[in-house]
């Protein structure tokens, strides 16, 4: 006959088999330990956690930079990699592998301007430095138009660009069209409309709905490209097409989206989309900017709020051509800054 020993170990063996698999890896086999007996008499047996931090330690380093890419590619913010980071020594190590930064989502470059420091900068230059088109673009835009340092900026931008980053491709196209001189390091750049022009298309290629509005009005105005008004009715109305998508999809819709405008393309350029989420390179240079100098030097920013770019010479942005008071980097910013405000307060002060 079987004793009761052997019946409960067979039993244990049975529940061992019909775990899951990932309960089974990390069951351990331990001593027996004695019961302790709690308030009310009754007897309860400590259960061990088995899967904690050191259960980590177990497992090869590849697996570990696999696992850490993955968390770090879907960070929602900077604070959700840097706790990971913090959990202890190994993953501190392996959380800085080039893998790891090169795989960080653009949520984990949303670094506020207030909060920037020196530690800020080496972290997101890590992530350049492993091949983060995010960190080059987010570090190119706030050297150029926040810190002053052209030719870094450039470089990280170019370095995004031809890893077909569609919003540095864009930038540069507005760098090349305004030009640029002056900062720290001298650096110049001068206006050239046809580079503009080659790299707003890369640009709209990729997708990005502020270079099919440029191309537009390029066509529409013969500025880089040859004047083609089919072309840019075309360019125009796509560009609109996703604009009125989207914000059909955004509660936060202007009133004065639906006005009509007596100037070309009006039925076109109606739906100035509110809703699309600005970059958080663009989020960093609005708020820089508010912090600190906003134009004691003669230089202006673009009137557009969601923008964050600044002139890099007296002069350098467009003006509105009815009130010349605003200034704009780009048609593009033109065009959302009229539908969000501009299109009341410009016939205003027009008629004043």
């Amino acid at each position: 006959m079987r004793t009761s020993m052997e019946n409960n170990r067979e039993i244990k063996q049975q529940r061992i088999a019909i775990m899951p698999l990932s309960d089974q890896i990390f069951h351990e086999e331990g001593p027996r330990r004695k019961r302790i007996c709690c308030g009310g008499g009754s007897n309860l047996t400590p259960i061990k956690n088995s899967f904690n931090v050191t259960s980590f330690d177990k497992l090869n380093d590849d697996v570990l930079i696999s696992v850490l890419s993955k968390v770090s590619a879907s960070a929602s913010g900077p604070s959700d990699l840097i706790n990971i980071l913090l959990i202890n020594k190994k993953f501190s190590m392996l959380g800085m592998d080039r893998l790891v930064l090169a795989n960080a989502s653009r949520k984990a470059m949303c670094v506020r301007a207030k909060k920037w420091c020196e530690s800020s900068d080496k972290f997101l230059s890590r992530c350049a430095d492993a091949g983060n088109l995010e960190a080059c673009y987010f570090l190119g835009m706030i050297n150029f138009h926040c810190f002053g340092n052209y030719s870094k900026g450039i470089t990280l931008l170019e370095r995004a660009a031809m890893g077909s980053h569609a919003e540095a491709l864009y930038s540069l196209a507005i760098i090349h069209f305004n030009g640029c001189n002056g900062g720290e390091d001298g650096f110049s750049y001068q206006t050239n409309p046809n580079i503009a022009a080659t790299l707003c298309i890369k640009s709209a290629k990729l997708g990005n709905v502020n270079a099919l509005r440029e191309l537009g009005y390029c066509f529409q105005s013969g500025f880089g490209l040859p004047p083609s008004p089919a072309a840019a009715y075309r360019l125009l109305e796509k560009a609109n097409t996703l604009d009125l998508t989207a914000s059909t999809s955004s509660t936060n819709l202007h009133s004065s989206h639906r006005r009509r405008r007596s100037r070309d393309f009006s039925l076109l350029t109606n739906y100035g989309y509110l809703g699309r989420t600005v970059h958080p390179a663009n989020a960093f240079m609005v708020e820089w900017w508010w912090l600190g100098d906003k134009g004691e030097d003669g230089l202006h920013m673009c009137s557009n709020v969601l923008c964050g770019r600044r002139e890099t010479r007296k002069n350098g942005f467009r003006r509105c051509s009815r009130c010349g008071i605003t200034v704009y980097c780009s048609h593009a910013c033109q065009e959302v800054h009229w539908n969000m405000e501009h299109g009341i307060t410009c016939i205003q002060v027009e008629n004043a």
